[in-house]
């Protein structure tokens, strides 16, 4: 047996941050920042061989090194931590791109396609819409779930990227209307899909979730889509007359019947700041998972925030004018820069510099106006040695974030808000 209390100390495997000492045995009780957690190894008598020299906190005093005598109940992100665990190594990895998975997954996207073409014809009606749907679901689920062969799997996402939206516009389009319960409808199968067991993990279909988010509110942002079906319709029909008298007010005022504030909307366009705050929240999330190093599931929101970004981004362009429209182009390159870099994203990091290239050298080009050669040589000079002077820059930050992650390993700045300055002091293992 021991002298050593039970209690929680520093966990002596490196696993977890603390785990419980029972009085006779470490058990499978873990924690990480006041989060409790199950260690799947269990419990055991046995100390590894190589035992780190801050592994071990005095026992006379638990807290002594800023730990909690017992685990506080789990914050809202470890809840988000710990659902992420339960999708398996996916949340954390990103899979290696092969040939085999991306040829088998548009091999399913083309069978998914040409199945909706052969069963719903030339008479196409909201029923089979549906029902070709929901047979390439449940058909994609079975696939994932009791077929072992990888390209059978690659090509059951397929067939759900083209069932899920099918089936969503079938049950929610009636007249040429329902854009935004369209998407909305999508957006929640998609991440349902993700989530639950089958297409469990599969990031893409998160990806695809956080556009159809997105898109859903850009719709509403835009117009009222039921008046502007019927304005559409006197068109197709020829009652000018009628679109005359009922829709010219329509077609010159569609900037604030949105849900955004007239005086911002008169001014930008609803919809490019939609996809905008969409592309900010993605790529904030991205931050925040490549940080805590899950960086599979940060992958599918990376690239949804790439997209709405660069949505958002051309929506936005034209409505700022000669000048800020490229300072725009600029500032969102260097954002998605920075959440590449910080994420270690080769092509997002590439991506953004090479937007933020654009910008800066149309705007050195619209404020010089070249008007021969040797100007329009300069433009691109000037362009490059600021491009450069940017890069210079920015090593006050990397370093900053470097520091920050420094300290995040070493305990003295946790996620949970904490300071712990002080480093636990070693003591000899309890003996079993």
């Amino acid at each position: 047996m021991t002298d050593y209390v039970a209690g929680w100390y520093n966990d002596p495997y490196g696993r977890f941050q603390q785990r419980y000492w029972d009085g006779e045995q470490w058990t499978d009780r873990v924690a990480t920042n006041g989060v409790a957690q199950v260690d799947p190894m269990g419990a055991s008598t046995v100390i590894p061989f190589a035992t780190p020299p801050t592994a071990y906190t005095t026992p006379t005093d638990p807290t002594a090194a800023g730990f909690a005598t017992s685990p506080a109940a789990p914050s809202p992100a470890g809840k988000l931590t710990t659902f992420l665990d339960g999708l398996g190594p996916d949340a954390k990895e990103r899979p290696r791109p092969g040939l085999r998975a991306a040829m088998a997954g548009l091999g399913g996207v083309i069978i998914a396609i040409g199945m909706l073409i052969a069963v719903v014809g030339d008479e196409p009606n909201r029923g089979k819409f549906i029902g070709v749907s929901l047979v390439l679901l449940v058909a994609g689920w079975a696939l994932r779930t009791f077929v072992k062969l990888e390209e059978a799997k690659a090509a059951a996402v397929g067939l759900a990227v083209v069932a899920i939206p099918f089936f969503a516009g079938a049950v929610t389009v009636s007249n040429n209307q329902g854009d935004f319960l369209t998407g909305l409808l999508a957006a929640v199968l998609f991440i349902a899909a993700w989530a639950l067991p089958g297409f469990k993990s599969r990031n893409l279909l998160l990806g695809l979730g956080a556009l159809a988010v997105v898109a859903a509110f850009g719709t509403l942002s835009a117009y009222d889509r039921g008046d502007t079906a019927k304005c559409d319709q006197y068109l197709d029909t020829g009652e000018f007359d009628r679109f005359e008298a009922e829709c010219q007010d329509y077609s010159d005022d569609v900037g604030g019947s949105g849900f955004l504030p007239v005086d911002v909307t008169d001014n930008l366009g609803t919809q490019g700041i939609v996809y905008l705050i969409g592309a900010g929240t993605f790529l904030g999330l991205t931050w925040w998972l490549d940080r805590r190093g899950y960086r599979g599931t940060a992958t599918g929101l990376c690239a949804a925030g790439l997209t709405s970004a660069l949505v958002g981004t051309l929506l936005l362009a034209n409505e700022f004018g000669d000048t800020t429209g490229p300072l725009l182009i600029l500032v969102v390159g260097l954002l998605i820069c920075i959440v590449g870099s910080h994420g270690e994203r080769r092509a997002t990091t590439w991506l953004g510099a090479a937007l933020a290239a654009i910008g800066l050298v149309t705007l050195v080009g619209i404020q010089m106006e070249p008007n021969s050669t040797a100007a329009s040589g300069a433009v691109a000079i000037i362009s490059g040695l600021l491009l450069v002077a940017i890069a210079a820059a920015s090593a006050p930050i990397r370093a900053a974030i470097r520091k920050q992650r420094s300290n995040n390993d070493d305990g003295s700045n946790n996620d949970d808000g904490s300071n712990n300055d002080r480093q636990p002091s070693p003591f000899a293992p309890p003996a079993p």
